[in-house]
């Protein structure tokens, strides 16, 4: 029976996928394979045990790599001894090339590596990076303002590149933080050349929809919504249906809801059950921030919306009433999850490749 291929969850797998894709040199590394059956053997397995700790400054014995030789047990390992690396604000998804960097912002769930296979499918020369949602990891805590958020996610960015002109893009709610990141910018003198909202409303047609304003205020309804996600995002169906969940005390909700997602492989096997409270306030955060934009910006925004989207069903997403330049509106396959996931995310690759291109 051939594994199914489970892509990178954290920044511990993310890291560890990257040194055995180095050194297998194979790009299709998923976090279940077994290193040895992908062609890795004695020599190549020291060379990963060095480079993990020399990478991640994490030593790692020969015998544990050997008796857990897979992405998802050698995270666990590592994740057990310092949690450090998935708290970092910025996650280089694609990190290679000389082009300027392009830099995403994730959609409610807030984990930027449910995006790695946009980053893959992008060119191999164009550097695409990932701007972490506080909150999801680690002891900072959430921010409660969209214009707070933008401001930090401004300042981790500038860690990488401290100048304009910015390409920046976003997934659903991530496009609405991007604005407001291109707002801060415009106001402090930076060009921002291309702003990409990914099958995502503009801050006012957000906050006039009920649905959008009302769905996270009852836990249960949230966590059967993520879990009903879950069959486009990776490829599983999670079992949860409200009933479920009404069966049980409402303490017991977010341990039923990690405990399948777990099981399913949407999480890491460790992945704790504050897991979905962090995730649950973030989408109130968001929710209830009722975010209005300060001013117009004067930037160019690139519409991408999915055919079968039930999120994004207007023709423009109503993104022409923050910007004073022309919207570009470009209509793809896929629904609101599978226009950034295979089997369509190709056609986002292709269509963000000429919007940047057009940018710069």
């Amino acid at each position: 029976m051939t594994q199914q291929f489970v892509a990178p969850r954290d920044a511990y797998e993310h890291r560890l996928s990257q040194i055995w894709t180095s050194l297998l040199r194979r790009d299709d590394v998923g976090v279940k394979d077994d290193f040895f059956a992908l062609g890795g053997d004695h020599a190549k397995a020291q060379a990963a045990v060095a480079a993990i700790a020399a990478q991640l400054d994490m030593p790692l014995s020969m015998e544990t790599f050997v008796a857990a030789p897979t992405v998802e047990r050698l995270a666990c390992h590592l994740r057990a001894r310092s949690g450090r690396l998935n708290e970092e604000p910025v996650v280089a998804l694609q990190p290679h090339g000389s082009k300027r960097p392009f830099f995403f912002l994730p959609s409610g769930e807030g984990n930027v590596h449910n995006f790695h296979a946009l980053a893959r499918r992008m060119a191999p020369d164009q550097p695409f990076y990932g701007l972490q949602t506080r909150g999801l990891y680690g002891d900072h805590p959430p921010f409660d303002r969209v214009e707070d958020m933008a401001a930090d996610h401004i300042a981790s960015m500038r860690a990488v590149q401290p100048h304009g002109p910015y390409l920046l893009g976003g997934h659903c709610i991530g496009a609405m933080v991007a604005l407001e990141m291109a707002l801060q910018l415009q106001r402090g003198g930076e060009r921002v050349a291309l702003l990409a909202a990914v099958d995502a409303v503009a801050p006012a047609a957000f906050y006039r929809d009920e649905f959008s304003v009302t769905i996270a205020d009852d836990a249960a309804d949230y966590y059967v919504f993520l879990a009903k996600g879950f069959k486009y995002w990776f490829g599983t169906d999670v079992p949860l249906e409200r009933e479920d969940l009404r069966a049980l005390a409402p303490e017991q909700h977010a341990a039923r809801f990690m405990d399948l997602a777990r099981r399913h492989g949407v999480y890491t096997p460790d992945a704790p059950d504050e897991r979905a409270d962090r995730v649950l306030s973030l989408g109130r955060r968001i929710c209830r921030n009722t975010y209005v934009p300060a001013e117009v910006a004067w930037l160019p925004i690139t519409f991408f919306r999915g055919h079968e989207s039930l999120m994004c069903n207007t023709p423009t997403g109503s993104w022409e009433e923050v910007t004073t330049e022309p919207l570009r509106v470009r209509d793809l396959p896929g629904n609101h999850v599978t226009i950034v996931t295979e089997p369509h995310v190709e056609g986002l690759a292709r269509a963000l490749r000429a919007a940047i291109a057009e940018a710069v």
